[in-house]
């Protein structure tokens, strides 16, 4: 969907510097992906209740059988 988005975006830009008789080229460089340490607990983030922890520490969703997690 990214690749998607950013076409859509370029395309409703260019539209609208058209529409505003902006002359001139425009272009922006793209933005990297982001660092792995924020993907990473990004992922721990999202998938904290499918992995099993100790019962102290569990959530009321990790306490559920794997099945009903997933």
């Amino acid at each position: 969907y990214a690749d998607a988005s950013v076409e859509l975006a370029a395309d409703f830009y260019d539209a609208e510097r058209v529409a505003a008789r902006v002359t001139g080229r425009f272009t922006e460089p793209l933005v990297g992906p982001p660092p792995a340490e924020k993907t990473e607990s990004s992922l721990r983030w999202a998938t904290k209740d499918v992995w099993p922890r100790e019962r102290e520490q569990a959530t009321p969703a990790q306490l559920e059988p794997l099945d009903v997690r997933l």
